[in-house]
């Protein structure tokens, strides 16, 4: 049989087929099982007309390869091809060294046609140890082209052969041939990092090989090269042993560049639509992948902060020309890079990349924050805004870059305080602008002062008695978003707690909240009612002796409040909380909060230490009208559910069963608990409350507790320091406003006030006890 013989075999048909009038049927009919056999006969005798020829080292095979190589397209016959032993004689003769460049280009062809969606085909490749050889050819730059689709036809949905390629470390053999033809290379490599264990078995130097070809100045590649190579390495570096491999392989800084040519030196109009698509989506990509590379330790350890690698991040940052991508990029990996006291200082300190970062914010983006505003006022993303955002946030948790950043909070800009109304179409924004606000917030005096600032300066307007606090308190109300809330109620929360333990009280608040005598006056009498407050509200400064024991107690809040107090600074703070009394909304919120007990037991510390002053304990005794404020704290201090009686978890309760049982009536109902004998008190000694009746309460110094903060990570102890915060504020309430309690509260607080000490001296015994053992 010759080669021409080989050819008519394919042009004419062996015999009729039904339907189809003497001709050969269309590419892809599917063929009778009596036509799959007469086709598979007729190709064993071209099979030992192949042999024929490589025995005697005929050039005729050449010839006949081609013939078969190019006929193997047609998917009706590539099923006899392989039946017929054609395609395990190719696989065979591939394995020869020195096979003319020919008939090793079709005999490629050949296996790569006959094994496309033929999973029979397949199956002979890989049990016949063939995949080897075809790996092998990677090094061959001749058939470099050819092996990639061969190896994909072979791979593709066949998990068997898939295996076998990851086994012979098929990107290994890559990372030395990626600069040849990197186009033919993304089928194989897409499929191949889809893979899970490509993961283990692949080069780990490939993608920093792959972002070399990428900015090589030598290579020249086109649009669509340059995202075949980035998308392959980029695929790669989703995880983290590629990324430390680039970091060790010096690789970082050629991602980078990558990602800067591909808005700058790129035209994406050169590509079809559905490649422009995945072109554009490159940048999301690069920004997660640049990001989380930074945040790896060995990154640090590779890489300092003046290194170049950094500089060319904060060259994205600093730019004002720079692509709005690069600056997201630049402000997510720096902002990584800031997680320690030490970087964030530098940052600030050394480099000012604060600097831009707040020109940024502080542009009128109308079209950001207002979504009708003009189309024409260009704004960045809002990705961007809350990139920004969350650099800043951890530039601002040391306390010494704390006072630089708060110009965020000043006055005419209002940066933050804008963006707290200006973003609620932008919830994650307004989220971080408000979460920021509160890292700026916390124990710094300087920034409380900045929020605390009137809105006018001229005493006759309405915004003297506001100020960007107010505008806080306006978005906490507003608000649907649960995290936007919260972290607000933390922030006025963090205020408070700066206002009533700075040392430099006086430098706080400004001159502007220095009330005159009648205005104080006026402030300390603002009534509550509207609040739910159902008692007389409480005075502006501590009632004396007298006055408490008077039997009107209307009468005796007039006479607390003639007299404004005599210091400066409270008088300011007086005043401020009168202006700003729906602070107490934030309290109750946090209190009341489940999702996170750690908040609620800062709230705990917060209140007791404002209840130790007239103004701090007015805030308190508001928040704790509702009745479920004042169920969460009856229930931290005794350890039982208020309404349903049993214990919780964290500790001892401070009521037998029996004694509880007491305080519910027979509907569940919270009832008035009896009133405590002298004979029932613990003594002074033991540290603990000595009420004298339920309706008036001496001057004590309760159970000798302080106010203490919750160590978050101390779980175990949360429970315990919340008791004794409670018995604080509970002491400080009773000592001086007990008058001011509907009486079932006062009921209820001498009752915790009179097992508490005892509970807590116990408890510190036991942990004394435990820790000497």
């Amino acid at each position: 049989m010759q080669p021409a013989d080989i050819r008519r075999l394919f042009q004419e048909p062996l015999a009729p087929f039904a339907g189809q009038n003497g001709y050969s049927p269309p590419m892809g009919f599917e063929l009778t099982s009596m036509e799959m056999a007469q086709r598979t006969a007729s190709l064993q005798q071209v099979l030992f007309a192949l042999q024929q020829y490589w025995i005697a080292g005929s050039a005729s095979i050449d010839a006949a390869a081609e013939i078969l190589a190019d006929n193997s397209r047609d998917a009706s016959w590539r099923i006899p091809i392989g039946e017929s032993g054609l395609l395990d004689f190719f696989l065979g003769i591939l394995s020869v060294d020195g096979l003319r460049q020919s008939l090793k280009v079709n005999t490629l062809r050949l296996i790569g046609n006959s094994c496309a969606d033929e999973d029979d085909n397949r199956a002979r490749v890989v049990e016949g140890n063939y995949l080897g050889r075809i790996v092998f050819l990677l090094g061959d730059d001749s058939t470099l082209a050819f092996v990639i689709p061969v190896l994909y036809n072979i791979c593709v949905d066949y998990g068997e052969s898939r295996e076998i390629v990851l086994g012979l470390q098929f990107s290994v053999k890559f990372a030395d041939k990626c600069g040849q033809n990197p186009h033919n290379f993304k089928p194989i490599l897409g499929l191949l990092i889809s893979q899970e264990p490509e993961v283990a078995l692949a080069d780990p130097a490939t993608p920093a090989c792959l972002l070399q070809l990428a900015t090589d100045p030598d290579i020249l590649l086109d649009t669509e090269e340059f995202s075949v190579v980035v998308s392959v390495s980029l695929a790669y570096l989703t995880h983290e042993l590629f990324q430390e491999a680039l970091i060790i392989h010096n690789g970082v800084q050629s991602l980078s560049a990558a990602f800067a040519d591909s808005y700058a030196k790129y035209d994406v109009s050169q590509l079809d639509p559905d490649d422009a698509a995945d072109y554009k989506a490159l940048g999301n990509r690069f920004m997660h992948i640049i990001s989380d590379v930074v945040a790896l330790p060995l990154f640090e350890t590779q890489y300092s902060l003046n290194s170049l690698a950094v500089q060319m991040l904060q060259s994205w940052v600093s730019n004002p020309y720079a692509n709005v991508n690069l600056k997201t990029a630049g402000c997510l990996a720096l902002g990584n890079l800031a997680r320690t006291d030490a970087s964030s200082i530098y940052f600030v300190h050394d480099v000012k990349i604060h600097t831009p970062l707040i020109q940024l914010l502080s542009k009128p983006y109308d079209s950001l924050f207002f979504p009708d505003a003009a189309a024409d006022n260009a704004s960045p993303s809002s990705q961007l805004i809350y990139s920004v955002l969350s650099f800043l946030k951890n530039l601002a948790i040391p306390a010494i870059n704390k006072p630089i950043l708060g110009s965020l909070l000043d006055p005419p800009a209002n940066i933050l305080p804008r963006m707290w109304t200006s973003t609620d179409a932008q919830p994650a924004v307004q989220f971080a602008a408000v979460s920021l606000t509160r890292l700026l917030i916390v124990n710094c005096p300087v920034n409380v002062r900045r929020i605390c600032t009137p809105l006018s300066s001229d005493p006759a307007s309405p915004a003297h008695d506001r100020s960007n606090l107010y505008v806080l308190l306006s978005l906490f109300k507003r608000t649907d978003a649960e995290n936007t809330k919260t972290e607000a109620a933390r922030a006025i929360a963090a205020v408070c707690r700066v206002l009533h333990t700075s040392s430099d009280a006086e430098d706080v608040l400004p001159e502007d909240w220095e009330p005159s005598e009648d205005a104080f006056s006026h402030s300390a009498l603002l009534s509550a009612n509207g609040s739910g407050m159902s008692s007389p509200e409480l005075p502006a400064h501590p009632p004396d002796t007298a006055a408490a024991a008077s039997a009107d107690g209307k009468e005796a809040y007039l006479s607390a409040a003639s007299s404004p107090p005599k210091s400066s600074a409270l008088m300011r703070r007086a005043h401020f909380s009168a202006a700003h009394v729906d602070m107490s909304d934030c309290f109750t919120y946090l209190i009341t909060q489940t999702r996170f007990p750690v908040l609620r037991s800062e709230m705990w510390f917060v209140s007791a230490l404002l209840s130790r002053s007239a103004d701090g304990a007015r805030l308190v005794m508001r928040a704790l009208q509702p009745f479920e404020a004042c169920r969460a704290l009856v229930e931290a201090v005794s350890g039982r559910d208020f309404v349903e009686g049993h214990r919780l978890p964290g500790g001892a309760s401070l009521f037998s069963d029996d004694d509880f049982s007491a305080a519910i009536d027979a509907n569940g109902v919270p009832a008035l608990l009896p009133p405590i004998s002298p004979s029932d008190r613990p003594s002074d000694a033991m540290g603990a409350i000595a009420a004298e009746t339920p309706s008036s309460v001496s001057s004590t110094d309760g159970p000798g507790l302080e106010p203490q903060q919750v160590d978050p990570a101390q779980v175990a102890s949360m429970a315990r320091i919340d008791r004794e915060n409670g018995l604080v504020l509970i002491t400080e309430l009773m000592k001086n406003y007990a008058h001011f309690l509907p009486p079932f509260r006062r009921g209820m607080f001498e009752q915790l006030l009179q097992n508490g000490g005892a509970l807590v001296i116990s408890a510190r015994s036991e942990a004394d006890t435990a820790g000497a053992r």
